[in-house]
């Protein structure tokens, strides 16, 4: 999980950012936005996937720590 944003919109828009900022790391990942709430409030969840598992997506959060927050996660 790469972040949680107030819209869809802007997780779009972060996920823009991120590919420019991390390059090639990021480009060959799948965006996914899954809209969640916690206490009435709705947000949207920023995820990349297409990892082939979670020591994956961790190797991927660790190279990427110096730039953006990252959280790895299984999705069901």
């Amino acid at each position: 999980q790469l972040g949680a944003f107030d819209s869809k919109s802007f997780a779009e828009s972060e996920w823009l950012r991120f590919e420019k900022l991390l390059g090639s790391i990021l480009t060959s990942k799948q965006m996914i936005i899954q809209k969640a709430e916690s206490g009435g409030k709705i947000f949207y969840r920023l995820r990349a996937s297409g990892f082939n598992d979670i020591s994956d997506a961790r190797q991927f959060c660790t190279a990427i720590s110096d730039k953006v927050a990252c959280i790895p996660v299984v999705t069901r």
